[in-house]
């Protein structure tokens, strides 16, 4: 699913069937919400959903928005056909429908619909920390094209130094992947895989234009 330049071998099998994990939210040191993320499949298809919970102050302005992604499963790791993510009060609710048989993806907003063509291999930004728990390889760089709905766009990632985190679960031994950017202004992105949890996300920081951190580290995870 990734165009790699080198990869290194794994041992990993995919996650079982049934998955929540429980995020905290932390914008700096101050705490504004909660995520859960849910992923469910059968080794076919699957259905992920992404939600952000404001709390306190915090739900003053910011919006619980929700990230749903349905598709199927193949060797090649998660395919999606459908992705909407709704609750954005600015940008309004954007959804991606993907026609592999046409190569098309077509975009819809609130300011219509728009069809464009469909890389090979495109995500959308709910799947993109999920992947690499269902492919039995890791990249050392990967260039993938994701949508958020309202645009689809090609983004580079790097697999960096593994690193020891802390958290709630315990001290979990993590590969670390980070966006390639050209500035330190540009929006930055970098997600953190358990080894002890089928390579799931036990941690997330996103960086916008202005520098403000948001960060999400797990809390709590359930597998069933």
């Amino acid at each position: 699913m990734l165009l790699s330049i080198a990869f290194t071998a794994l041992t990993n099998a995919a996650p079982p069937d049934s998955v929540k994990i429980m995020f905290e939210v932390k914008m700096g040191e101050l705490k504004i919400g909660q995520g859960i993320d849910t992923l469910q499949h059968d080794s076919q298809s699957y259905i992920l959903t992404s939600k952000i919970i404001p709390r306190g102050l915090a739900s003053l302005f910011l919006d619980k928005v929700e990230r749903e992604s349905r598709g199927s499963i193949s060797e090649s790791g998660l395919i999606p056909e459908r992705f909407i993510e709704s609750g954005n009060k600015k940008k309004g609710t954007g959804e991606a429908l993907f026609d592999w048989s046409n190569n098309v993806l077509t975009l819809i907003t609130r300011d219509g619909k728009q069809e464009v063509s469909l890389p090979a291999h495109s995500i959308d930004q709910a799947t993109l920390p999920y992947l690499f728990s269902f492919k039995d390889a890791l990249p050392a760089e990967s260039t993938i094209d994701i949508t958020d709905g309202r645009r689809l766009k090609q983004y580079a990632y790097e697999r960096k130094e593994d690193q020891t985190i802390a958290t709630p679960i315990g001290v979990l031994d993590t590969v670390h992947y980070r966006k390639i950017v050209n500035a330190d202004t540009d929006r930055q992105f970098e997600f953190w895989l358990s080894y002890d949890h089928h390579l799931l996300p036990v941690k997330i920081r996103f960086v916008d234009k202005k520098g403000n951190v948001i960060e999400s580290t797990v809390q709590a995870l359930a597998i069933n």
